[in-house]
């Protein structure tokens, strides 16, 4: 693998989930009775885009695979390994998105960010403990 492979199969779906939930939740957000003063749609998006992208890579491997044994333990290795992208990024993204349309106060940007910036350190401390490299 070179660089411009790990481009191409990271960094192009990441990107183009990111702008494409951004574009989505703009124009959900815009619609009339939805008062969306003080919501970002590009930290929800970016909270959402990792989750998108580890699904993404989910269902190209689970089309590889052949039976119910095989994708289910695809399933499992996927949730293992990323469960604190599911856990960290997922709630927080839900939460914005239904105050908002509960017309709440939006959760801030500044929680939202933490939240994503939190979210690889915690990635990668969990796969150090899951693979034994911290004993």
């Amino acid at each position: 693998m070179n660089a411009q492979d790990v481009l191409l199969k990271l960094g192009v779906p990441l990107v183009i989930m990111f702008l494409s939930g951004w574009i989505i939740i703009r124009t959900w957000v815009s619609r009339s009775g939805i008062d969306s003063s003080g919501f970002s749609p590009a930290a929800s998006s970016a909270l959402f885009a990792p989750v998108l992208l580890v699904m993404y890579f989910l269902l190209l491997q689970s089309v590889m695979q052949e039976g119910i044994a095989a994708h289910a333990e695809l399933v499992i290795l996927y949730g293992a390994i990323f469960a604190p992208t599911f856990l960290l990024l997922l709630p927080f993204a839900i939460i914005s998105l239904v105050r908002v349309r509960r017309r709440r106060a939006p959760l801030g940007n500044g929680l939202l960010c933490s939240a994503f910036a939190a979210w690889p350190i915690f990635q990668v401390v969990w796969m150090c403990l899951l693979f034994g490299e911290w004993e």
